[in-house]
């Protein structure tokens, strides 16, 4: 590790141990403060009071201002995640030694800031993510809103994309596979209205930009994929970017069911000849919760229209990128059909209150086709599914996940790659040509994820 990469992560892991620090001194109670200041201890801890609940979406989702309805109140709450990360891959075949090349080990997943406030309607809203395994750090969501009444709410600023299931798809640490295609929670900058008259939902957004990137180590990829959301982003000969989004987002509450439809339009701009490619996609999503089982499915069609690189060739795969990673090739044309279910345990296990366990399956089929010495070859099938248990003990939250995937660009020996777009070839780690056609039946890999956060 150089000096030039050394210093600046010193001082912010000393940073993050001095907020540490502040965090939970603030919480100490009565002993910190005078007998005659009881009143202001209570204040400063209703600035960390939060109630995480025990599932993916109440653990993650943030955004605490956009769930206060009363507009005669004030408030400030301040909170964020420390978390690490257990990895231990089968891949193409084979498992590799413990702590080999960022495999098989232990690592710091992230940790993150969020803080929100809410003043008589006005609100804030904001979320910063640190990942240090791999050099980056971004903003997830930053915003400003108003409350007009508990019927009508907008916000402004990168906030997230009323499309699909909300707040997730998934109830694992991994998500569903539309995250990878930027079609689960996914974050723009721009504005989204909501309104919700008795059992309906509806959201009307404009986004005219994606959200801005954060910074990352070029070792590990393009610098316009320093970002949280999944997004088509420009890289040397395909100068693309997403612009001019629209969404329209419609649900209606059926007894325990939450049924809905959502439909995206988005420009894809390229910057260096100026040509203007479309994306569309629509949804039909329904949820299900009864007791202690919840069911989400939903079906989703996108394409990409007239997208073009810089040399005018119009593209079957387009790339994108996330997580200062570096970007992918995705099919221009895709259907998904997604299905999840989980099934919650309360327990009495000393600090263990709930395990909630769950499968969540994704299957994504794309039409297109590659030519390759004049013959036509179909791109190939891509599936993930996840297996595992969410584990809730106090503020200690554990994923434990069994995580197949099929043609999928993360769970491989060889990030990224052809898997979303062509599929990926008999040599997985080398580009599809003549001489490396499409592999019909590229196996599946497995990986056991074990994420260990503390949620304050």
């Amino acid at each position: 590790m150089n000096v030039k990469t050394f210093i600046p992560w010193k001082r912010l892991i000393q940073q993050c141990a001095l907020f540490f620090v502040f965090i939970c001194t603030s919480t100490l109670g009565s002993t910190l403060y005078k007998s005659d200041s009881i009143k202001e201890n209570k204040s400063i801890q209703l600035v960390f009071q939060k109630d995480y609940g025990t599932s993916k979406t109440s653990l993650e989702r943030g955004n605490w201002a956009a769930k206060e309805i009363n507009r005669d109140t004030s408030w400030l709450k301040i909170g964020g995640a420390l978390r690490l990360n257990a990895i231990y891959s089968f891949y193409e075949g084979q498992t590799f030694p413990l702590g080999t090349a960022s495999r098989n080990e232990w690592t710091w997943d992230t940790w993150r800031i969020n803080v929100d406030s809410y003043a008589d309607g006005l609100q804030f809203s904001f979320e910063y993510r640190f990942y240090p395994t791999f050099n980056t750090h971004f903003i997830k969501y930053g915003w400003i809103g108003y409350r007009f009444n508990p019927e009508w709410n907008l916000q402004m600023g990168i906030s997230q994309v009323p499309f699909g299931l909300l707040t997730y798809a998934s109830h694992s640490w991994w998500f569903q596979a539309p995250y990878y295609l930027g079609l689960e929670d996914d974050h723009q900058m721009g504005f989204n209205l909501s309104y919700t008259p008795d059992k309906w939902t509806f959201n009307f957004a404009y986004f005219p930009l994606s959200e801005p990137r954060g910074t990352n180590d070029p070792d590990f990829g393009a610098y316009s994929s320093a970002r949280y959301s999944y997004d088509v982003v420009p890289i040397p000969g395909e100068s693309n970017i997403e612009r001019n989004q629209l969404n329209l987002r419609a649900t209606y509450q059926l007894g325990n069911t939450q049924l809905g439809t959502s439909t995206q339009w988005m420009e894809i701009y390229n910057q260096s000849t100026a040509n203007k490619g479309n994306q569309i996609a629509g949804a039909i999503h329904a949820e299900w919760q009864q007791n202690r089982w919840n069911l989400k499915t939903e079906i989703i069609y996108y394409k990409y229209n007239k997208v073009k690189n810089d040399d005018g060739t119009l593209l079957s795969s387009l790339q994108m990128g996330a997580y200062g990673f570096g970007t992918y090739d995705v099919a221009s044309e895709a259907s998904l059909y997604l299905i999840g279910l989980a099934y919650d345990i309360p327990t009495n296990w000393g600090p263990i209150s709930n395990i909630q366990i769950y499968n969540d399956y994704t299957y994504i089929h794309k039409p297109g086709k590659i030519n390759l010495g004049n013959e036509l070859f179909p791109f190939r099938k891509t599936q993930q599914n996840v297996l595992g248990a969410l584990i809730t003990a106090g503020k200690i939250y554990t994923y434990v996940d069994i995580a197949s995937g099929y043609n999928h660009p993360w769970i491989s020996d060889s990030f990224g790659g052809h898997a979303l777009g062509t599929g990926r070839g008999i040599q997985y780690d080398l580009p599809i040509s003549e001489t490396n056609p499409i592999d019909p039946k590229p196996g599946w890999n497995t990986r056991l994820n074990i994420n260990l956060g503390y949620y304050f």
